[in-house]
């Protein structure tokens, strides 16, 4: 094992690590951006009074409304806005869009993310500690702290079974918790198996969010002091992501 992968490998899980984190907060800024586009846009559309001929519009479709959400779907006969209230819903989303891109706004951390831009963010930042916790595990093999066969099983394991293998002490002594680490995993468990129940449910708060990357910052941290690579450190990598996202939203 050790003769195939080389310092080669180690850089090129760094690598992919390094792409997992960046895209992971890319996604998480066009995420807020979307938030924030919503907001502006029902607050616009609170402002658009419906006409008489929309009231009208509403009675006579409701005549053609099932309890059977199929039927609901296929039919073409459910109009309940006029081509001008339509014209002025469409107005508003355009001027949702451009506001959202030039207005300064501040999330509350209570706020519950429903953009589907959330799906980029908690896979790729799930590939991110992935990938380090893989490489990590690497070093323990190539360091001679743990066997062929520890390596060879906790190596096709689930990413936070290998962890709780990794800092059994650590944990032990609560000196690691890793319970952000798997509420990380459930959530983006909810993307991979995007279920309709899944769909529906997943909406994590800017707060969950928050303490994920707090909770991984230390995890690098501990992956780091026992490595000693030297290369850019991914835990200040990470920290100056946060940084950034708390400047322009939080």
């Amino acid at each position: 094992m050790s003769k195939k992968h080389d310092i080669e490998t180690y850089s090129k899980l760094a690598e992919g690590a390094k792409f997992y984190l960046d895209e992971s907060f890319s996604y998480i800024n066009v995420c807020l951006e979307s938030e924030l586009r919503n907001l502006i846009f029902g607050e616009l559309i609170e402002k658009i009074n419906p006409t008489k001929d929309d009231e009208e519009l509403v009675k006579k479709s409701s005549e053609f409304l099932s309890e059977d959400v199929i039927e609901n779907l296929k039919s073409n006969e459910i109009e309940f806005l006029t081509k001008q209230t339509v014209e002025s819903f469409i107005d508003a989303w355009k001027k949702s869009k451009i506001y959202s891109q030039k207005l300064n706004h501040k999330f509350n951390k209570q706020h519950k993310i429903t953009s589907i831009e959330i799906l980029g963010h908690l896979n790729n930042f799930g590939f991110f500690i992935e990938t380090l916790t893989n490489r990590h595990l690497l070093y323990l093999y190539q360091s001679k702290k743990i066997n062929d066969f520890c390596y060879s099983r906790i190596s096709i394991s689930k990413v936070l079974e290998r962890l709780i293998f990794i800092f059994k002490d650590e944990i032990s002594n609560n000196k690691l918790h890793l319970n952000e680490i798997s509420n990380l995993f459930s959530l983006r468990n909810k993307t991979v198996h995007y279920t309709p129940d899944n769909s529906m449910a997943l909406k994590p708060t800017i707060s969950e969010l928050i303490q994920i990357w707090e909770q991984s910052k230390k995890l690098i941290e501990y992956f780091e002091k026992n490595e000693e690579i030297d290369e850019e450190l991914f835990s200040k990598s990470l920290d100056a992501h946060i940084q950034e996202t708390r400047k322009k939203w939080l």
